[in-house]
């Protein structure tokens, strides 16, 4: 199974960019050059959503373009308008504690560019100790060879334990696009622009026994194992480059080479974050703009394509002006199709070949999605005053969708207006939208209705929940709940309060005071007043259900424990058991400390 990967379209932050079209995105960084055009500085939108690995939204995740700044809320969304970002490149960053670093690269469109990050969690897979050689392996038959010899940021020899967070992606994983750091986009050792094709990638991160960065030392290397999808091991080469992420440029870099031996990928390396196992191509951009037949664009429809000796397809979705933009093989002819959200081929040609570092805006696609499935949602937000939303966006998906990143997202209009153009694989479905008033700092919340007419106005809506605190949990593959409003979090200090003698010392207390809606509360004793980790003395009610020690396998992590009237962030993972059987939980956490 070979993969190449169009870019994705996504939203995004604030970039500042040279001129030029050699690669220089940070003038402090001294970056390898590419012969890649850049094109002109411009501004773009950008909205986006990061979510964990498990579909859950990451709120206070820090977005990054240049010297912009923004954080995710209560959703896991972001949105950034006029962004300034090259003509060709856009690059997205983002970083909380506890997560991998997580980017992405794409050639932006006029439309507001559509933005899904996933980010993997910097999970310990084995500690090792300095000075000894050592491997880390997991199930999957990736492998990392130690010598033992370690160095801390400043390049001082460290000596201590090493803890390792190791995580394989393999080119088959569905979720590789958001998963992986930027984009295919890359230079080689000659310093010419190519486009990849993956059989495997690999993230090593290493920390001291302090919470400190660690790399391997100068002068030594360590040997890593990538195993190749089972479908790509027939065509994979006996030799392949080896490519490692530059976080700085959003670029790979050829370094070395890995050699095939059975099923996997060996190759010597000396540094750690991201590495690739590629081959190269030569590449071109290719846009188009995909519309139905009275001329109206069509928003989030994918469009694929697929190289002749291709086994899968790749794919990018249409702004909300139809747009679909992105990094493609130069030279070869490729097989283009549209899908409607049936995942049915509604329109299939042939493209190509581009020439090499060519932009190529091939002529609008005109589908026809089967019109009883074509649902107009339209409607205008209003603030709590009855004002017209003129900051805001709506975002809307489909119950019956099963992939995380299932959603439309537009922007309202300066009247607060908002259209849909969506599709239904079943007639009457049913969908859930919220809107959000990015002045005011409020939401809907989710609302649910069905789709009796294939045009539904859904009227003024008024934006009046406020969002600064948040508890949002998920049992099993049901969708994430949200618990929004005010909420009570009380901790009772290091000794018995005399105001309320029957609450322990060293409680943490948190409840919602919602009268209506979900409800959320919770208990962890032993809470000394920091930033702690705790595997007992806890209890749960979520969902008419009590959960304590004795039915369950949780992991309570307070990552942020503010003074009264800052902030508790806290997050909570494993499983529990009642009479319906075993469930997987997880929550996250921003309320404000009320005592």
């Amino acid at each position: 199974m070979r993969k190449f990967y169009l870019l994705l379209l996504l939203f995004s932050f604030i970039i500042s960019c040279k001129e030029e079209t050699l690669l220089e995105i940070d003038e402090n960084i001294s970056n390898p050059q590419a012969n890649y055009n850049f094109g002109n500085a411009t501004q773009k939108s950008f909205q986006g959503v990061v979510l964990d690995i498990n579909g859950n939204p990451v709120s206070g995740a820090t977005v990054t373009i240049g010297t912009g700044t923004v954080t995710t809320n209560f959703k896991g969304l972001f949105v950034f308008k006029n962004a300034s970002v090259k003509e060709n490149f856009a690059h997205v960053k983002v970083t909380k504690a506890g997560y991998v670093n997580a980017s992405r690269v794409l050639v932006p469109t006029n439309g507001m560019n559509r933005v899904n990050i996933m980010m993997i969690p910097a999970t310990t897979t084995s500690t090792v100790a300095a000075g000894s050689t050592s491997t880390v392996s997991l199930p999957n038959g990736t492998k990392v060879k130690f010598d033992g010899s370690f160095k801390d940021a400043s390049g001082n020899v460290y000596s201590g334990s090493v803890s390792v967070a190791l995580f394989s992606l393999a080119s088959s994983n569905p979720y590789l696009n958001e998963l992986m750091p930027g984009s295919f986009l890359a230079a080689n050792s000659g310093g010419n622009a190519r486009v990849m094709e993956t059989f495997g990638m690999l993230h090593v991160q290493l920390t001291g026994s302090s919470g400190q960065n660690l790399q391997i030392a100068n002068g030594h290397t360590a040997e890593i194992t990538v195993p190749v999808d089972a479908s790509q091991n027939s065509s994979s080469p006996n030799t392949i480059p080896l490519w490692s992420y530059n976080e700085e440029t959003g670029m790979w870099n050829e370094e070395g080479s890995a050699t095939k031996v059975g099923n996997t990928y060996v190759g010597t390396v000396s540094h750690f974050s991201w590495w690739n196992c590629d081959a190269q191509f030569e590449q071109a951009t290719m846009k188009v703009t995909v519309k139905n037949s009275a001329g109206v664009a069509l928003p989030n429809i994918k469009v694929t394509l697929k190289r002749a000796s291709q086994t899968y397809e790749t794919n990018g979705i249409s702004d909300n002006a139809g747009m679909v933009s992105g990094i493609v093989p130069a030279g070869e002819v490729l097989t283009l199709k549209v899908y409607d959200v049936c995942n049915n081929a509604i329109y299939t040609s042939s493209v190509g070949p581009f020439a090499t570092g060519s932009t190529t805006t091939i002529p609008d696609i005109i589908v026809n999605p089967s019109a009883s499935m074509n649902y107009i949602i339209q409607g205008n937000l209003k603030t709590c005053a009855n004002a017209n939303v003129t900051d805001g966006y709506v975002t809307l998906r489909n119950v019956a969708g099963s992939n995380y990143f299932n959603y439309l997202s537009v922007p309202v209009s300066s009247t607060g207006n908002f259209t849909f153009n969506t599709y239904a694989c079943v007639a009457n479905p049913q969908f859930i939208y919220e809107g959000f008033d990015m002045t005011n700092v409020q939401t809907t919340g989710e609302i649910t209705f069905t789709a009796t007419a294939n045009t539904v106005n859904l009227g003024n809506i008024t934006v009046c929940n406020s969002v600064s605190e948040f508890i949002s949990y998920k049992i099993d593959s049901q969708p994430v709940t949200y618990v929004i409003g005010t909420f009570n979090a009380q901790w009772s200090g290091l000794s018995p309060m005399p105001a309320a003698p029957n609450i322990p010392s060293k409680q943490l207390i948190i409840n919602s005071q919602n009268p209506s809606g979900p409800s959320f509360g919770m208990k962890q004793n032993n809470m000394m007043g920091v930033p702690a980790s705790f595997t007992t003395d806890y209890f749960f009610g979520i969902s008419n259900t009590d959960i304590m020690p004795v039915n369950s396998n949780l992991v309570v992590n307070i990552s942020s424990f503010g003074a009264v009237g800052d902030y508790i962030d806290f997050t909570v993972n494993g499983t529990y058991t009642n009479t319906s059987g075993s469930h997987t939980l997880t929550v996250t956490g921003h309320v404000k400390r009320d005592f």
